[in-house]
């Protein structure tokens, strides 16, 4: 009888160990799935990524040469096939969907009347390709926006179809919004990059081109208006 019962506790406590052996292997499960860790790796790659774009210098800058001229369509004034040395140019950079650019457009207008020996170029670079097979409606388009704003919109206007303007001029200076503004300077290099509203285009323009414009007088003149406006509320007060 003690035998059997030796036998018998023998035999539970083997049963007990093998049922106890799944517990190790769940360790290893948890192992298993460390290494998805380094997965975070990943991403200092990408900021490096990003790092080495950001060191990317612009090569194209002001005291370059500038690039050829190049478009598709010319909707409005004559071809400006190149660059002719001792003239002055403006191309700037639009789209018929950019807000900006269609608020620029009478500064620019009333900027190229003044400065008449300035050939300035509205170069649509950026219109959106049409999607799901839809037709190409884009030059039709801009002829209409040309032809709807009339004398508002007072210069030479192109059509860049396949963003090759765009390709070479605005990526190369590092310039990823619009409008943009390069003016070139008589001989044939860049003299400005940058947004057309800033006051240093209007300046650059104005040294370039052989009409002189009193640039400080207006600005004189604008900023009694601001303060104007606002001084009337206290004054009526008083009263």
């Amino acid at each position: 009888m003690l035998n059997r019962l030796v036998l018998s506790a023998l035999v539970v406590s083997l049963a007990g160990t093998v049922y106890a052996q799944p517990t190790p292997t769940t360790a290893p499960k948890k192992d298993e799935k460390q290494p998805s860790v380094p997965a975070t790796k990943i991403e200092p790659k990408k900021d490096d990524k990003k790092d080495e774009k950001k060191k990317v210098e612009p090569t194209l800058k002001v005291g370059s040469a500038a690039p050829a001229l190049s478009a598709n369509n010319w909707v409005k004034g004559k071809e400006v096939k190149s660059f002719e040395k001792g003239k002055v140019y403006v191309v700037e950079f639009w789209a018929t969907w950019c807000g900006p650019c269609l608020t620029s457009i009478p500064h620019l207008t009333e900027t190229a009347k003044a400065h008449s020996d300035v050939t300035f170029i509205g170069m649509a670079s950026s219109e959106r390709a049409p999607k799901d097979g839809a037709a190409d409606e884009r030059l039709t388009k801009i002829e209409k926006f040309v032809k709807d704003q009339g004398d508002k919109m007072g210069y030479t206007v192109a059509y860049d179809a396949d963003r090759k303007m765009s390709k070479g001029w605005m990526e190369p200076a590092g310039q990823g919004g619009i409008p943009c503004a390069f003016i070139v300077d008589g001989e044939g290099k860049i003299a400005f990059i940058g947004h057309p509203m800033d006051g240093k285009f209007a300046e650059k323009v104005n040294e370039l081109s052989k009409f002189k414009v009193d640039l400080s007088s207006a600005g004189k003149k604008d900023e009694p208006k601001k303060n104007e406006k606002k001084e009337a509320p206290k004054d009526t007060t008083k009263k």
